[in-house]
């Protein structure tokens, strides 16, 4: 009697365990709905000679119009993952900080060659990548911090390091190419790993 009151309980023991197990793997997938994204404890880093002590220097705040065209911020980056064949990038801000739905977005570029190390000052529509539209979305171009509210305003630079550059993303600059198009496209590729510059204009 000892015996199968032993067995009973160990049958229980397996069942219960493979239960938690099989909820563990049920919430894995739901979470890996979008882009495949390779997590790593990698140094990939993104900097900017913009920005001293996360804060936007003033040289690069409110950049004057050319043709609808803004000068962008010099970016670098390092420590990027070899398996890259390419690099995109975004720059967003959240108007409520509250609102984690609702941005701006202040430059979408793709399509950065995997040997690409930096970007210089004015030259993010002048490299062999395309860039979509700027926040009023009437031209491809970055937008410069130019915040006219109160307080400091946190905007958000990010680059993928990619497998390759999404086949529906178009091979030229393109003003139908926002940030939800561009985050859609990402879900056809994987993301092997990202870097982000996370840094504060003070308003004019």
């Amino acid at each position: 009697m000892k015996k199968r009151v032993n067995k009973v309980n160990f049958i229980s023991f397996v069942i219960g365990i493979t239960a938690i197990l099989m909820g563990f793997i049920s919430i894995s997938c739901k979470k890996s709905n979008g882009s495949s994204i390779l997590k790593s404890d990698s140094s990939f880093t993104l900097t900017s000679m913009a920005i001293l002590s996360d804060t936007l220097l003033e040289a690069y705040k409110c950049e004057q119009k050319v043709n609808g065209v803004e000068n962008s911020l010099p970016v670098a980056w390092s420590n990027a993952p070899k398996t890259a064949k390419a690099f995109a990038m975004t720059m967003v801000d959240y108007p409520n900080p509250k609102d984690s739905i609702n941005l701006n977005c202040n430059l979408v570029l793709w399509g950065i060659p995997d040997t690409t190390t930096s970007i210089a000052y004015g030259k993010m529509n002048k490299g062999p990548w395309f860039i979509g539209p700027n926040k009023d979305g009437v031209a491809c171009s970055y937008t410069s911090p130019c915040s006219k509210g109160t307080g400091d305003k946190q905007y958000i630079l990010k680059i993928y390091a990619l497998t390759g550059t999404p086949s529906s993303l178009p091979t030229q600059n393109s003003l139908s190419v926002n940030y939800q198009v561009f985050r859609q496209a990402l879900s056809t590729v994987t993301i092997i790993d990202s870097a982000t510059l996370i840094f504060y204009s003070a308003s004019h």
